[in-house]
């Protein structure tokens, strides 16, 4: 195997290591464990170089047994150092032939410097010139000591030259690869913490949006509240005390960067709907909506989460609420029936349409046409309703109105 074929197996064997470990990096959300994986790589690329090489008394040989020491010097693995060091010594005791008392000196001269310099700016370069110079110089007398006299001087010289050369970029280019990956590992680590900081937005924008109903519904029945009103109070306080148990609940919801948790239960959907109803007649009242509440069953139940449902009907009720044109009165009426395995239910409104355009994207979050709005309502309620195994589908006509159907599974 000529010089160049054996430099080649040696680089793969190598880096091959290092490309999974930095692959693993990048793509693992969890890298807690990254110095045992780099612990690792490291061992890999010198197992398979001393396994693998097929010239053991080589040139090859002779240069790539140190890149993994060096890189763990590079990377302040001092414990893996002193081990990498000693399997070295040992290696070119059995290979090359080595005392190895001259491996002990020769080694210990690196970890002099490297731990002298270890908290130093200038630690790495100090290091890699003095590893280059000091085993340049020991390639150079191994070169002397194998050559014969029958080499001409010259020869011999160049030889010498292009072997310290080559060993000389060879590390520098494997300094510049692992420093590049390093920057490319940063880079990812920067951009999970600009995804996670993403999330938290994204977790702050729903749970405002979604604890505005509850509040505007607290706000209104606090607003008809006659302290003076014995029936008005027993009737208004516990609907306000649900409303803020509800705030609580959604708040508690999103605690965990806007993940939600369905927690299903066998449901009246009667009750619901007449508890959506009531939670609404302050709202409904101020804004002079004509509206109905029909369910085709005098029983009908299925397996929902109460709350997650209330919320999302509530907020498809007030979309079609601020839907209202000027001057127009404005009807929502709001069905429930059963077909076959399926709920069915229906929230039909008589106001402004969604044009044709803007229903291609009313799915997507932050997307919104309200000058107020977070784009959120229409979103979170899709994926509410989607962990519940249903669908949402609109239809709508600009001045006509708007159809929402939502399909629930029973069970």
């Amino acid at each position: 195997m000529s010089i160049f074929e054996s430099l080649i197996v040696n680089l793969i064997f190598l880096l091959f290591s290092f490309l999974v470990y930095a692959i693993y990096i990048n793509y693992r959300n969890d890298i807690k464990e990254e110095n045992l994986v780099f612990d690792t790589a490291i061992f890999s690329s010198m197992f398979l170089i001393i396994r693998y090489t097929t010239e053991k008394n080589s040139l090859a040989s002779l240069i790539f047994i140190n890149f993994p020491l060096l890189i763990a010097f590079m990377k302040k693995r001092s414990l893996l150092v002193i081990i990498l060091s000693g399997i070295t010594i040992y290696y070119y005791y059995l290979v090359l032939g080595t005392p190895i008392i001259y491996g002990m000196i020769e080694y210990s001269i690196y970890l002099i410097i490297y731990f002298y310099m270890l908290k130093k700016e200038s630690m790495k370069h100090t290091l890699l010139n003095g590893f280059i110079s000091i085993k340049s110089f020991l390639i150079a007398c191994f070169l002397c000591l194998k050559g014969t006299s029958s080499t001409p001087r010259l020869i011999t010289l160049l030889y010498l030259l292009f072997v310290l050369l080559l060993f000389i970029l060879t590390m520098s280019a494997i300094l510049w690869l692992l420093s590049e990956g390093d920057k490319i590992i940063e880079k990812n680590k920067a951009v999970k913490e600009l995804e996670k900081e993403k999330g938290l937005k994204l977790a702050l924008f729903k749970l405002t949006h979604e604890i505005k109903n509850p509040i505007a519904v607290c706000k209104g029945y606090l607003e008809m509240l006659d302290i003076k009103n014995k029936k008005k109070l027993e009737r208004y306080l516990p609907i306000i005390k649900e409303e803020i148990n509800r705030t609580l609940l959604i708040i508690n919801d999103f605690s965990d960067y806007g993940k939600l948790q369905i927690e299903k239960d066998e449901v009246d959907l009667v009750m619901l709907l007449e508890d959506i109803e009531e939670t609404l007649a302050p709202l409904l009242k101020e804004k002079e909506v004509e509206s109905s509440f029909i369910i085709k069953e005098e029983e009908l139940y299925a397996n929902l989460d109460y709350n997650r449902m209330k919320q999302v009907l509530i907020n498809l009720i007030k979309n079609a609420i601020e839907a209202k044109q000027e001057e127009k009165p404005l009807k929502i009426t709001t069905t429930i029936k059963r077909i076959k395995d399926e709920i069915q239910i229906k929230i039909e409104d008589t106001g402004t349409g969604i044009s044709k355009e803007n229903l291609e994207k009313i799915y997507k979050i932050f997307y919104t046409t309200k000058e107020h709005g977070t784009g959120l309502g229409v979103a979170l309620s899709k994926e509410i309703i989607e962990q519940h195994h249903g669908s949402i589908h609109y239809q709508s006509k600009v001045g006509r109105g708007t159809k929402v159907t939502i399909l629930l599974p029973i069970k």
